[in-house]
């Protein structure tokens, strides 16, 4: 039997190590950030509205599925269950990286499933900073998508084995952002962005990011489980947790659209990050379980009582829309004070 090629043999790695490092506790600190009840909220649930914007496009929820895998036939069957959620829960949904593509053409289905299945949803291609404006319109036009994600994984490649050692991204991106026909949106990988890389995106004309902090899918950890010569766990040390990525967007919230990801396990993190600025929160390791533990109407199930949990919160804090959720009180802990002090970041707005 002929080997299988070594790029698609990652992706059906990727998929098992996701499962078997899979943690229901997350490490994204949500746990260091309070929000206060309002006990005279004036509003009755049926009132409150799940309902948000996404790149210009009504969506019925304030989550998404975010960028997982593609690349082989476990992912397109993955991607094929995710789709199907997504336009049953007319939320978007993303490729997983789609370079792929561009070397193995035979991996095209596991990335066009996501429209087949979802034709008039919000479908969202991805690929890496290392892509190339006509490579980012190439896959973007393979799956009819209405954005396009560039990820952001120094660490992972880095922690790869196989992985690229050269990172000079940013000419790229500014050339994506600039002839691209769709809205871009730069992502980290799960380890999270600084003030200085978010300063440095909006430098070259991006307007969309999503912050993707540390507290799920721990590539380092999964792909020194891939390398056999060097233990590299240890660089998500380096990393940022979602609420520390957050804080650090702070001072961008009026200039830039903020997404958040990592380690999203429940409403309550949901609410919590939208709280702190994101537009909207992307989901992925947390989707990916559902999916390989349990079926996909069981997965349909635990999202839809999510959407309800979210919707009982806000009723909690006195939120009718999502936008009423910017109001809400908010409490961090010492720790976090001390990291924003430390930072230089206000916290008080």
């Amino acid at each position: 039997m002929p080997k299988q090629d070594e790029q698609m043999q990652r992706k059906v790695e990727h998929l098992f190590l996701a499962e078997k490092y899979y943690s229901d506790e997350s490490f994204a600190g949500f746990e260091q950030v309070r929000l206060l009840h309002d006990a005279l909220p004036e509003l009755e649930t049926p009132e409150v509205d799940l309902r948000t914007d996404f790149l210009g496009n009504p969506i019925a929820l304030p989550f998404y599925f975010n960028a997982i895998t593609g690349g082989s036939n476990q992912s397109q069957k993955f991607n094929s269950e995710l789709a199907t959620l997504a336009a049953e829960l007319d939320i978007p949904v993303s490729s997983g990286s789609m370079g792929v593509y561009f070397r193995l053409p035979q991996t095209t289905k596991s990335f066009t499933v996501l429209r087949e299945k979802n034709p008039k949803g919000l479908v969202i291609a991805n690929l890496s900073g290392k892509a190339n404006a006509k490579q980012a319109q190439q896959a973007v036009d393979l799956i009819n998508a209405d954005a396009l994600q560039i990820h952001l994984n120094v660490i992972q490649e880095l922690a790869m084995p196989e992985g690229d050692r050269e990172f000079y991204w940013a000419d790229n991106i500014k050339d994506i952002v600039g002839n691209l026909n769709v809205p871009v949106i730069v992502k980290e990988v799960g380890f999270g962005m600084s003030q200085k890389n978010l300063q440095q995106l909006k430098d070259l004309g991006v307007k969309n990011i999503d912050i993707s902090g540390f507290g799920g899918t721990d590539f380092a950890e999964i792909e020194s489980a891939r390398n056999h010569d060097l233990d590299l766990t240890y660089l998500d040390q380096l990393s940022l947790s979602t609420v520390e990525s957050l804080i650090e967007a702070q001072a961008f919230k009026s200039e830039l659209n903020i997404f958040a990801s990592g380690g999203i396990r429940t409403a309550l993190d949901i609410v919590k990050a939208l709280r702190m600025g994101a537009s909207a929160v992307g989901i992925s390791g947390l989707a990916l379980h559902h999916l390989q533990k349990y079926s996909l109407e069981e997965t349909k199930i635990f999202f839809e009582t999510t959407a309800l949990q979210v919707k009982i919160i806000m009723a909690a804090i006195g939120a009718k829309t999502i936008q009423d959720i910017k109001k809400a009180p908010i409490v961090y802990d010492t720790d976090l004070i001390n990291y924003a002090k430390q930072r230089k970041i206000d916290l008080t707005s």
